[in-house]
């Protein structure tokens, strides 16, 4: 069987460059061999009918077939979809609170209680300045409206985190687990990512806490520089709060969400500024604190966010795809 489509393929085949044929025909009678070429295997003998250059045409009455379409009789796609990774989440550890990272010249920012209106504007702000941040999110205000946003926000480096579902103080007796767990389910859910820290409320835990924490795969982050800025200051008074208190190593607190945060958006750009005039270098909370980050190959689309394989962090974690 297979010799005999092998006989007819190149029958088409030579028919093709038989003259005197018209354009027309010539492509049909083309595309017919170059599918049955390709049904029975023959894929170089389907490129040769293309000519080596691919050029639209030969001599005169005969026509060279575009490589460009033998794509979609074979099936063949520009870049496969397995040649791409998405980050899907990180690998921390540690059962206990993180206020800062390693006394390094580097200093990591986490915005809490997105997203919000405003927080395409904070990701936006941040790429521009080429320093990405972890937001901090409630797992309730998590939903399709914000999804693009917070693809946008992992397609630009930064780091999604667990702020609990409904942003209780957990000291108080509840659910830990719920809340905790719930978050993840709902970023998940809209972006295919699982966090792996988590920033109480208030800043307000104990050990039950990190215990249970750690047992979701989130670590406990605080902070040790606070600005206030949910007491929306003027943006000058922000900027020169961060400043005064920033050391090696620091992890800072502001706010995308909450309410309005224009203020705080304002003062960042200054604030990212001066930072790297003294040498420091912005970082996210899981790097500060040399967190692994989780890839996968896309298996099916990437959402935006797929990368190549020589694009990876040094230190990224790959999986396959689940």
């Amino acid at each position: 069987m297979r010799s005999e489509l092998s006989a007819r393929a190149r029958r088409w085949l030579a028919a093709v460059s038989s003259p005197p044929l018209t354009r027309a025909r010539a492509a049909r009678l083309a595309l017919v061999a170059l599918a049955a070429a390709a049904s029975i295997g023959l894929l170089s003998l389907a490129i040769s009918a293309c000519g080596a250059g691919g050029g639209a045409l030969g001599p005169p009455g005969q026509l060279r077939t575009p490589l460009a379409l033998i794509g979609p009789i074979v099936g063949a796609a520009p870049k496969a979809p397995s040649e791409l990774y998405r980050v899907v989440g990180c690998r921390s550890r540690g059962d206990f609170d993180y206020r800062h990272g390693p006394s390094r010249r580097e200093v990591a920012f986490g915005f809490d209680d997105g997203p919000y209106p405003d927080t395409r504007a904070f990701v936006r702000m941040l790429a521009r300045n080429h320093a990405p941040a972890t937001f901090f999110v409630i797992g309730r205000q998590v939903s399709a409206a914000y999804r693009a946003t917070m693809l946008e926000a992992l397609r630009e480096g930064d780091v999604l985190g667990d702020h609990t579902f409904t942003h209780p103080d957990l000291t108080r007796g509840g659910d830990v687990r719920g809340q905790l767990q719930s978050t993840i389910g709902a970023i998940r859910g809209e972006t295919g990512y699982t966090p792996c820290v988590f920033r109480p409320p208030y800043g307000t835990y104990n050990a039950s806490v990190v215990r249970t924490a750690r047992s979701l795969g989130l670590a406990t982050v605080t902070w040790n520089v606070d600005p206030s800025d949910y007491l929306q200051p003027a943006p000058r008074t922000i900027e020169r709060r961060v400043l005064a208190q920033v050391q090696p190593g620091s992890i800072v607190i502001s706010h995308d969400g909450g309410g309005p945060r224009g203020r705080t958006l304002a003062a960042y750009p200054a604030i990212i500024r001066s930072l790297r005039a003294r040498g420091y270098r912005i970082v996210t909370i899981p790097q500060l604190l040399g967190f692994r980050p989780l890839y996968v190959p896309c298996v099916r689309l990437c959402d935006g966010i797929g990368i190549r394989r020589g694009q990876l962090p040094r230190n990224a974690i790959v999986e396959r795809a689940p």
